[in-house]
């Protein structure tokens, strides 16, 4: 019998110290913003422009749509013209570190001064 109480109080303990490992970790928050086709009117929907040298990649206009919350860079030399939040609140961050906030059901257009976006945010 005293081996049993042992074995049990064994697998107590090692119970007691998953339980505390599980509560003890902090969380990674999920990054699962993905570009989705523009079908609807409430996804995070960007035209813009790629101004770089052809070295980088491919000069010119670029539309998509986004959805779920995260982040997603778009790469250098990218000028947003216009954006569509749909139903999302949302963080540009700049080239220069500077961050821009637009809340939700909010169209947006740069037509003379377009911001150099490094990154949106989806939250």
């Amino acid at each position: 019998m005293p081996a049993l109480r042992k074995t049990t109080r064994s697998l107590f303990a090692v119970a007691l110290l998953a339980a505390g490992f599980s509560v003890a970790t902090p969380t990674a928050p999920a990054h699962a913003m993905n570009q989705t086709s523009c079908s609807t009117s409430d996804l995070l929907h960007i035209w813009g422009h790629y101004s770089r040298p052809q070295i980088y990649g491919p000069s010119g206009p670029f539309e998509f749509c986004a959805a779920n919350a995260g982040t997603m860079g778009l790469g250098s030399g990218a000028w947003v013209d216009k954006i569509s939040t749909g139903n999302n609140d949302i963080q540009m961050n700049d080239a220069n570190g500077a961050t821009v906030r637009i809340s939700r059901w909010n169209i947006v257009t740069y037509p003379n001064q377009p911001p150099n976006i490094a990154s949106i945010q989806i939250f």
